[in-house]
């Protein structure tokens, strides 16, 4: 079936920018950030070029549209895993990984573009700094936090966070790309790639401790 054909039945009159986004995506799925074009967006549509610039002033504009729908839908997962229930720093922190892995693993085309070059310059965006923002602050509470309570290593909090941060962007490329080899424990790929991000979030969350705090797990 054509992009096109996966398109027109879900475009409503009054919904365009909510239809540009959504074939966007699925341009991006099938062909990347550099073959996107407004005008190709406006004939999957059934719009005119210029119906589409009223929404977006230019192709950066609408990328930046779908990058914040993406940190919402990170933030989202984050979220989700981590729960309502209290819970204590160290398994908070292992949660918080194991939604951002798993927002990766299952929106390849959205976290790519979040995280490429041509969203570098959020300024030009506030929604999107913003989004983003949201995004980081989860996992860099949750160090600091950490911190505080002296549950992780007495080290400067913006290189922990960086730290854990390379950790889980590193393994969600590594599991979109398909780079990763290992032995499944369980059957189905989801199941698979689960366990795998909850047990390097684990170890992640473990190397972080502080020694005293991990005598007092002895």
């Amino acid at each position: 079936m054509t992009t096109e054909a996966l398109i027109k039945p879900n475009y409503h009159h009054g919904s365009l920018r909510e239809a540009l986004i959504h074939a966007a995506i699925l341009r991006l799925q099938a062909d990347g950030v550099a073959k996107l074009s407004l005008r190709a967006l406006a004939a999957d549509v059934g719009v005119s070029p210029t119906a589409v610039y009223r929404h977006f002033e230019d192709k950066l504009a609408l990328l930046a549209a779908i990058a914040s729908d993406g940190f919402m839908g990170l933030t989202l997962s984050m979220q989700q895993q981590l729960g309502t229930e209290p819970c204590d720093t160290l398994t908070a922190l292992q949660r918080i990984g194991v939604g951002y892995i798993d927002y990766a693993i299952h929106h390849p085309a959205h976290y790519r573009l979040m995280f490429g070059q041509r969203m570098v310059e959020r300024d030009r965006f506030p929604d999107l700094k913003k989004c983003s923002s949201a995004s980081f602050a989860m996992l860099r509470n949750t160090i600091k936090q950490g911190l505080e309570q002296g549950i992780f290593q007495p080290l400067p909090l913006d290189m922990l966070t960086t730290c854990a941060w390379s950790l889980v962007h590193g393994m969600s490329m590594l599991c979109i790309d398909g780079l990763v080899d290992y032995t499944p424990v369980t059957s189905g790929a989801d199941k698979n790639l689960d366990f795998l991000a909850q047990s390097v979030t684990h170890l992640l969350a473990n190397g972080l401790l502080h020694p005293d705090y991990k005598r007092t797990l002895l």
